[in-house]
Parts: C-alpha cells; sequence; structure tokens
C-alpha cells in the first residue's frame, strides 16, 4: 500500500467520522428541540388544567346562584299565588258587603305574615 492509498483512507475515515460527528451534534440538537417542545407542552397542558379548574368552579358558583335563583322564584310564585286568593276574597266580601269577614280576614293575614316571618327567621 502506497503512502498516497493510505492518506485516502485516512481522509475518507476522517470525512466518515466527520459525518458520525456532524449527524450526532444534529441529533443532539433535534433532542434539545424536543426536550423544550415538551416543556413547553407540559406548560400549556398545566394551564389548560387550571382554566378547566377555574371553569368548573365557575360553573359550581353558579348552579348555586341559579338554585337559590329558582328557589326564590317558587317562594314568589306561592306569594303570588297566596295573594291572588286572598284579593279575591276580598272582592267577594266586598261585593256581598259582608264587612264583618273583611276584619277576620285582616287579622288572617296578620297572622299569616307572622307565621312566614317566624318560618324565614327559623330557615336563616
Amino acid at each position: 500500500m502506497t503512502f498516497e492509498e493510505m492518506q485516502n483512507i485516512i481522509e475518507g475515515m476522517l470525512a466518515v467520522q466527520r459525518e458520525l460527528q456532524e449527524s450526532q451534534l444534529t441529533l443532539k440538537e433535534s433532542q434539545l428541540e424536543f426536550r423544550a417542545s415538551q416543556e413547553e407542552f407540559r406548560a400549556g397542558q398545566e394551564e389548560f388544567r387550571a382554566s378547566q379548574e377555574e371553569f368548573r368552579a365557575s360553573q359550581e358558583a353558579q348552579k348555586i346562584v341559579l338554585d337559590e335563583l329558582i328557589q326564590r322564584y317558587g317562594n314568589l310564585a306561592e306569594q303570588s299565588i297566596r295573594q291572588k286568593e286572598i284579593l279575591d276574597r276580598l272582592i267577594g266580601y266586598s261585593l256581598t258587603n259582608e264587612s264583618e269577614h273583611l276584619n277576620l280576614e285582616e287579622k288572617l293575614q296578620a297572622l299569616e305574615a307572622r307565621i312566614k316571618r317566624f318560618e324565614e327567621r327559623n330557615q336563616t
């Protein structure tokens, strides 16, 4: 083997070694980029989970408010029905001139109001 042949073989081996080192550097850079992407993805996931949790808490708060509004609406509906019945009775008493019933009705209303206030105090 001549010196030139040995030099060509060594140059070829060095070229292969250079390519190998360059591909290793490229692989390391790709791995670092991949790790950075993974970290960004994890951070995004954490933000998403946090926003999901906030959304769930908001939904729970809205559900509580909605339940309270539904209960209040039901109470208002009941009161409206009672007031309509009382008004119908008052109109009936007025038409038949039964004034003594009117006094009894006023006393009944006052008693119902006292009972209602008592019940409300017991609920709170």
